[in-house]
């Protein structure tokens, strides 16, 4: 099973890098909208049913698209942890957190792809099984150089092209997408101290960025995200700013198999 809701939180409380209520407000948010841009068909209602009221929805729904909303806990909690570490990134964390988000719905989590594959209208080809240790390698490094020595000017260029580089790589037979986007999240809220979201209204946009290796206009996508959430943050220094409350308000949201062995943090 995932992390429970209690977990979670104790996780926040002793990372102390979220407020508790914007820390589960925000879980929701991007469990819903990471999983809605790869097809999953909860609500965000359906959303709050698993991570805030652990609570299955009503209607018919997959264990696997549960899952795949469900998973973000652990994955968020495994940011907060490697943050509040001070630990560089590295393999071993990339593995972790698509074995988070992909727990339950294959029995490869948290391993490297075996086979080719390929991101579908796009204009590149991803690496190849055999390659593909070493480009993430090499990402890694690159990644934890421009994340501490890039000026704030140029952060949200370089973050997104590294976004795009990991998605050209596309190292996991499964999960991509959703690892690149909570590795994005990690880069922001480690380095801005605000996460970065991208919406599920924003897919095809997103997407056809990504195809076109467009970072400058994918930086701006960010910055925008990274601006809402600072908005979003601030509220929660208002009284009375209960979870309930926050994830029902309409502003807030604008703009089964189980693998055997966890990866090493």
């Amino acid at each position: 099973m995932t992390i429970t809701r209690g977990e979670f939180q104790d996780i926040v409380a002793e990372t102390n890098i979220l407020k508790p209520e914007y820390a589960l407000n925000t879980l929701v948010r991007m469990a819903h909208h990471s999983s809605a841009i790869e097809g999953n068909t909860l609500s965000l209602s359906d959303t709050i049913s698993v991570l805030v009221d652990e609570m299955t929805p009503n209607g018919s729904k997959s264990l696997r698209e549960l899952y795949e909303v469900a998973n973000h806990r652990e994955a968020m909690g495994d940011v907060l942890n490697k943050i509040a570490s001070g630990e560089p990134m590295d393999l071993n964390f990339i593995k972790l957190i698509q074995f988070d988000l992909v727990n339950h719905i294959r029995d490869d989590a948290g391993e490297f792809k075996t086979q080719q594959n390929i991101v579908l209208g796009a204009n590149f080809i991803p690496a190849t099984p055999g390659e593909t240790p070493f480009r993430l390698m090499q990402w890694v490094d690159n990644y934890n150089y421009q994340l501490e020595n890039v000026s704030d000017e140029f952060f949200p260029s370089v973050v997104a092209q590294q976004h795009i580089d990991f998605e050209k790589i596309h190292p996991f037979p499964d999960g991509n997408g959703r690892t690149g986007r909570m590795l994005l999240l990690y880069a922001t809220l480690k380095r801005l101290q605000n996460p970065v979201i991208i919406e599920v209204n924003q897919r095809n946009e997103y997407i056809n960025l990504l195809k076109n290796e467009d970072s400058e206009n994918l930086g701006k996508m960010i910055v925008n995200s990274v601006i809402n959430e600072s908005i979003i943050k601030s509220s929660f220094d208002l009284p009375q700013q209960g979870v309930n409350n926050t994830l029902n308000n309409n502003e807030h949201f604008s703009g089964t198999k189980a693998s055997s062995k966890k990866p090493k943090r």
